[in-house]
């Protein structure tokens, strides 16, 4: 791994969790990664994926999300409901450590979140 840029990974199971790819999605800078949520999931349903876990580095060895990281999942977690693909876990590794949104209670938090709920109107007609 370039251990001076930013990366995405996202690993892509079946419904019983058996790993059927594990692929880079993104290399950004040593600054950001830019996440193209279609790929994310263009991916997934090439590949018969049902569930996905997604894993990005930081360069630092700070562990803690950030609000990005918390708003990247969120959404990935909105479009994975449209196309009933679960999103299981965003980890967050360093060289020496990782954490795990879900160990971190944000994964049951973030899914709860009505921010990136679409909004609809329904109209009715007589």
């Amino acid at each position: 791994m370039d251990r001076e840029n930013g990366h995405l990974w996202i690993i892509g199971m079946n419904e019983v969790g058996y790993i059927l790819y594990i692929e880079l999605m993104a290399l950004g800078t040593v600054r950001s990664v830019a996440v193209d949520l279609m790929n994310v999931f263009r991916v997934a349903v090439m590949k018969n994926a049902t569930r996905v876990i997604t894993v990005h580095n930081h360069l630092s060895d700070r562990l803690l999300p950030s609000e990005v990281d918390k708003d990247i999942t969120d959404r990935l977690i909105q479009v994975g409901r449209i196309l009933n693909i679960q999103l299981i876990d965003h980890l967050i590794i360093t060289i020496e450590n990782y954490v795990a949104f879900k160990g971190l209670g944000l994964m049951e938090e973030l899914e709860k979140n009505l921010k990136y709920v679409p909004t609809y109107q329904c109209y009715r007609t007589n």
